[in-house]
């Protein structure tokens, strides 16, 4: 009775905690819970005791700081002590000082003093702020490493606890470290040791939150019901307008569970903006470009169990890949506009800058298509082409490989357009436009990390491009039909072109178009030297042999040979002008300088070069075989030497001239219809100087005397051969530059030849002599023969 009398009275139900009330109500549901009770006090005995020892764990540190903080102080005091005595001797040394020498000792002391004195003032305030820096960083950690233990613990007693509230409070206190370090790191760069110890510890916590929150987020997903199902049955068919039936889990959110979304969303993305804060700073002043970009974390989580659930369907269609890019695309069609409804904006209220829910979701489902595409599709196809090489039926069997690798690269193409349609259907471009970006959009990276992929790639596209065009090569009629108006920006001329051209023009056109969605300019540029620049190489070989075997057969000395070979010249010259304008195209530009185009900086520039080679050569062989008719024809009249000391009774004009001058018009004139202007211009110019040199040391320099009357026949001869080329300049005179002088010479009087005058360079000048030297000038007045 008398300790029923001291117990104390049990409290009302109203005066109980509301706290304690739960946690008992939740632990003694019915009468038969109160075997437990034993239990429960031992539980709430445990817990007692691990608060205890937190608190005396916080008690100990506390006075290690508060010790340290003492010790810093004393410190401080010490030699705040010292500057204060140093002070007082200064100002008593100043004021006891007697006469002008003790003055002079003083102030030269003080001088002497005063950085001394400024420089240990600074130390003492430098030391005051790393301790308080110190003492503050330390507390901070501590709340972070207190929030994480909390946190686990919590965890492992109540796995359904929400820990969402725990996860806010540990980035909060991290977002202020943060900031405490980054102004430590512009203001204090020298405290190296404190910024990596603040760190390490940091990266401790990091490395327990960040699993713990996403393993708190996957959790929440499979409770909204993700990844949905994907089922055939419950997906409209892909390219009719019916809206689709599959059920999107983020749009069917509702109450608590939308709430708790929202929360381990946004705490997945302030600790990735965390994180991307915290790399910036520890790799400040390096050159890391766009590494610091990383995949948006609650995409990935999106992304991944989807993806591998998909994969399932995509087994089943190894032999059908149109179905996977069809479903592929389906999945991140019917899901994106919820990206932009409602998960940006808790991106942009995380301040995460630069990255846009849409294209994360793409990029994501992307990158996961292209590594099945990696590990199942390509492979196949390889083992494909390789069975087809050892087949016996080897070309059926290859050309069979071909068409499907072919029409995987379709696949990937169509698929690329489509996903860049749903990118830039809000309005807006990438984020960042680069190499790295694009291949995160582009089912064509999987060449960026198989380059041997690639060569396959582009030597398929070329032996199917050159098998189509070799049946139009041997085509003579492609070759004796123009293209009408085959005028180019780069050059207004018509360059004449045959038809088999347009054709050329189209494949490369194709195979330039195929190179256009690579992802990668390197990529992009050595897709089209091995695929492009050998079907150039392949016609040029096949002009070249044409222009051979006309040769071989007549010299040129025939029509048709010569048209055959001024039509090879025109395609040469269409081409040349074709691939210097592209590579004045920004999509060219681009791939300037790179090791794929040597040292010749344009992709096309060792083709043009060739072209131009083999244009100029066959141009000049054309001006080499006009030049030997009209030297062969004009032999009679050079070595008839007594023309020129002859009168002439009838026209001042050689008979054999004038038929050697036929010949040469007719041949430039026929020339002139088939040549494309520009080559037609430089071989008449090329024809004309070698009439000009052929000629002046025919007549001028051979020594024959040329009497008054011969000036007069020569200067009708020459008048021809001027009116000839006039049709094509306005000045032929110009282009036969010894001619015109060697006369100008034979028609000057006797009395103005002064004895040894015409070898004077001044006396040259004057009548205009350029072109000729001054032996050939005395040559040539020596032979003229003036009538007694």
């Amino acid at each position: 009775m008398e300790a029923a009398a001291q117990s104390h009275p049990l409290p009302l139900l109203q005066d109980i905690d509301p706290g304690v009330r739960r946690f008992l109500d939740a632990r003694f549901r019915s009468a038969a819970d109160l075997a437990t009770a034993s239990d429960v006090e031992a539980e709430i005995r445990g817990h007692c005791a691990e608060l205890e020892a937190s608190i005396s764990n916080l008690y100990v540190r506390l006075q290690e700081a508060a010790a340290a903080y003492s010790s810093c102080c004393e410190v401080a005091g010490s030699a705040l002590r010292g500057v204060r005595g140093g002070l007082g001797a200064l100002k008593a040394s100043g004021s006891t000082g007697a006469g002008e020498e003790v003055e002079v000792r003083t102030e030269q002391m003080q001088f002497e003093q005063l950085p001394a004195l400024a420089s240990e003032v600074a130390r003492v305030e430098m030391v005051r702020e790393y301790a308080e820096m110190a003492l503050k960083l330390d507390s901070l950690v501590g709340d972070i490493e207190d929030a994480v233990s909390s946190s686990v613990t919590g965890k492992l007693k109540s796995p359904v606890d929400n820990s969402e509230k725990t996860h806010h409070v540990a980035i909060g206190y991290l977002k202020n470290i943060e900031d405490l370090l980054a102004s430590v790191t512009t203001t204090r760069p020298q405290w190296t040791r404190l910024l990596s110890s603040v760190d390490h510890r940091v990266d401790r916590s990091l490395a327990i939150l960040r699993p713990q929150a996403i393993v708190d987020h996957r959790s929440l997903l499979s409770s909204l019901g993700w990844p949905p199902s994907l089922a055939g049955s419950k997906f409209s068919s892909i390219d009719s307008g019916k809206q689709a039936e599959i059920v999107n889990p983020l749009f069917s959110m509702r109450g608590d569970l939308k709430s708790k979304y929202s929360e381990s969303f946004l705490a997945l993305c302030n600790l990735q903006e965390l994180q991307k804060r915290r790399k910036a700073r520890q790799l400040k002043g390096h050159d890391v470009g766009n590494q610091l970009r990383q995949p948006l974390w609650v995409i990935e989580e999106l992304v991944n169990p989807i993806s591998t659930a998909a994969q399932h369907h995509f087994s089943k269609w190894a032999e059908k890949p149109e179905f996977v890019f069809a479903l592929a695309y389906k999945i991140i069609r019917d899901f994106v506009d919820s990206m932009d409804e409602i998960l940006q904006p808790i991106v942009d209220k995380a301040n995460l800058i630069g990255y846009s829910c849409r294209e994360e979701w793409i990029s994501g489902m992307v990158i996961a298509l292209s590594t099945y595409l990696v590990k199942e599709i390509f492979p196949k196809q390889i083992e494909l082409l390789q069975e087809s090489s050892s087949s016996s039926d080897v070309v059926s069997t290859a050309y069979q490989a071909r068409v499907s690798w072919l029409s995987l690269v379709d696949l990937m193409i169509s698929f690329d357009k489509r996903i860049q349609g749903l990118i830039s259907a809000t309005g807006l471009l990438l984020t960042v436009k680069d190499d790295d970006s694009w291949q995160r959009i582009s089912v064509l990276c999987v060449f960026c990390d198989r380059p041997d992929w690639l060569q396959v790639w582009a030597e398929i596209e070329r032996q199917e491009s050159l098998n189509k065009l070799q049946s139009a090569m041997d085509l003579e009629k492609n070759w004796s039909a123009r293209i009408q108006g085959t005028m180019l920006e780069y050059d207004s001329d018509d360059c004449k072109s045959p038809l088999i051209t347009s054709a050329v023009h189209q494949t490369l056109s194709l195979l330039i178009d195929r190179a256009r969605p690579i992802p990668s300019i390197t990529l992009r540029a050595e897709f089209i030297r091995m695929s492009a620049a050998p079907i150039i190489s392949e016609f040029l070989g096949y002009m070249l042999r044409r222009c051979q075997e006309a040769e071989g057969l007549t010299a040129l000395a025939d029509d048709n040979a010569v048209l055959k070979v001024s039509q090879s010249i025109n395609a040469a010259r269409y081409f040349e002008s074709t691939l210097t304008e592209w590579c004045e195209d920004v999509f060219f530009l681009e791939m300037e300088n790179l090791p794929v185009n040597g040292e010749s900086g344009c992709i096309f520039q060792q083709e043009i070069n060739h072209l131009k080679e083999f244009r100029v050569e066959w141009a000049d062989k054309i001006s080499t075989v006009i030049l030997r008719g009209f030297d062969a024809r004009s032999r009679d009249y050079l070595k008839n030497r007594r023309q020129w000391l002859e009168k002439s009774e009838g026209p001042a004009v050689s008979r054999t001239f004038i038929e050697s001058l036929d010949y040469m018009q007719g041949q430039l004139s026929k020339l002139q219809g088939g040549l494309n202007t520009v080559d037609f211009v430089t071989v008449w110019r090329s024809v004309a100087s070698g009439v000009d040199q052929l000629l002046f040391g025919g007549i001028f320099t051979s020594g024959i005397k040329i009497s008054s009357d011969g000036v007069e026949r020569l200067q009708g001869d020459l008048s021809v051969l001027f009116a000839i080329f006039s049709a094509w300049c306005l000045r032929p005179e110009g282009f036969f530059p010894r001619l015109s002088e060697g006369l100008r010479l034979l028609k000057i009087d006797e009395q103005q030849l002064k004895d040894g005058a015409f070898t004077d360079k001044n006396w040259l000048r004057e009548y205009g002599i350029r072109h000729l030297t001054a032996a050939d000038t005395e040559k040539i007045i020596k032979n003229r023969v003036y009538d007694a």
